[in-house]
């Protein structure tokens, strides 16, 4: 099942969803009641995301109450806030054009939740950047998640046998990635969808993304560079065969930086001389390499012939994914949680070699952070 489904497919399976309900549902009243949303779609899920942004929104409300001229602490103001807040959640009233994105973003999330179940909780987890997955996410994720609620219930359990009331985001991942798989904690998929074609037929289909030998060979053309194409287009008529794939420029670079420390020929200088980098070679203890250097930043450790190998390699050339992989490792705190990261992380999402040199290159620099 591919981590991604097709936005397109996606975004107008739930228009018309989201229309087909609203049609009906108000036919015959001008808003919703907070009852009326809990039996809004033959999808539970669905229903449950709309409450859940309700839920976000009321919490939202209850802060903007709050003012530096006010004493919000004082005990009288604070029942009095909950009691208003109380009451108010106590008379829900949403009209068509407030209900419309709400139920159409729900359709999205649960379509996402039921077919790529290990991409929606990690969205979860890493909500917002840099925060901690805490005891009260984790409350939150099982209470408003019906389908696959077994995962929710496993990363609440994980969390709460480590005796800890937060763990990092990436921690939190790499317990997700260890029960993704786990079929008694995922539900039947059919049923579900079931449900959804009460509402709207619909085709699974058309919401993966299935690229085709001829998408493949198109996109792979679509990325070619000049020095691909100028490097077979000096190649002689009577040169040896080569493999029926053409290089690509990043095994080339990355051939060059394999080589740096062999000796060069006058004409390679120059090359060896502009790319090279010192690469830490692997130890018998398979300990990505001993460098005694310690570094205080990743990012700022990594040259340019490095970058590219590692942008090309082991990022899909995508410099935007690299960069941001960059930042996260170096915020992280040992260099036990960098590993969670690379292998639970980008290793299975970039499918590295991960006996390879870049990874190998990459996990060296890593160390030296925490040497």
């Amino acid at each position: 099942m591919p981590d991604n489904l097709n936005s397109i497919a996606l975004n107008q399976y739930a228009a018309r969803f989201t229309t087909t309900v609203l049609n009906e549902v108000y036919r015959s009243q001008d808003v919703v009641t907070g009852a009326g949303l809990l039996k809004l779609t033959p999808v539970r899920q669905v229903n449950l995301g709309i409450l859940n942004r309700l839920f976000e929104e009321w919490k939202n409300n209850a802060e903007a109450f709050r003012s530096p001229y006010f004493d919000f602490s004082n005990e009288e103001v604070k029942s009095a806030l909950e009691e208003f807040m109380n009451t108010a959640s106590q008379h829900i009233a949403v009209k068509r054009a407030d209900l419309e994105p709400l139920l159409s973003d729900s359709v999205k999330d649960s379509l996402k939740l039921l077919l790529t179940p290990a991409t929606y909780f990690e969205d979860k987890i890493r909500a917002v950047a840099d925060a901690e997955f805490t005891h009260a996410k984790a409350e939150q994720l099982v209470k408003y998640t019906h389908i696959h609620r077994g995962i929710a219930q496993a990363l609440l359990g994980r969390l709460t046998d480590s005796g800890s009331d937060s763990v990092y985001q990436t921690q939190a991942v790499s317990w997700l990635y260890e029960f993704k798989d786990n079929a008694d904690l995922i539900d039947d998929v059919e049923q579900h969808l079931v449900q959804f074609a009460e509402v709207f037929p619909i085709n699974v289909g058309e919401l993966k993304i299935q690229e085709t030998g001829k998408a493949a060979a198109e996109k792979q053309h679509k990325h070619e560079s000049f020095f691909d194409s100028a490097f077979s287009q000096l190649e002689p008529s009577t040169a040896r065969p080569v493999a029926p794939r053409a290089e690509p420029a990043s095994a080339v670079i990355g051939e060059i930086v394999a080589k740096a420390n062999a000796q060069p020929t006058p004409e390679r200088d120059s090359l060896n001389n502009r790319f090279k980098v010192d690469l830490p070679k692997p130890s018998e203890d398979k300990s990505y390499g001993s460098v005694p250097v310690r570094v205080e930043s990743i990012a700022g450790s990594i040259p340019l012939g490095q970058r590219f190998m590692f942008v090309n390699q082991l990022f899909d050339r995508n410099s935007e994914h690299f960069d941001k992989a960059i930042y996260e490792l170096d915020r992280v705190k040992s260099f036990e949680e960098a590993e969670n990261l690379i292998w639970h992380r980008y290793a299975s999402k970039y499918a590295w070699d991960v006996n390879g040199e870049a990874v190998t290159a990459l996990l060296a620099i890593v160390k030296r952070k925490f040497a």
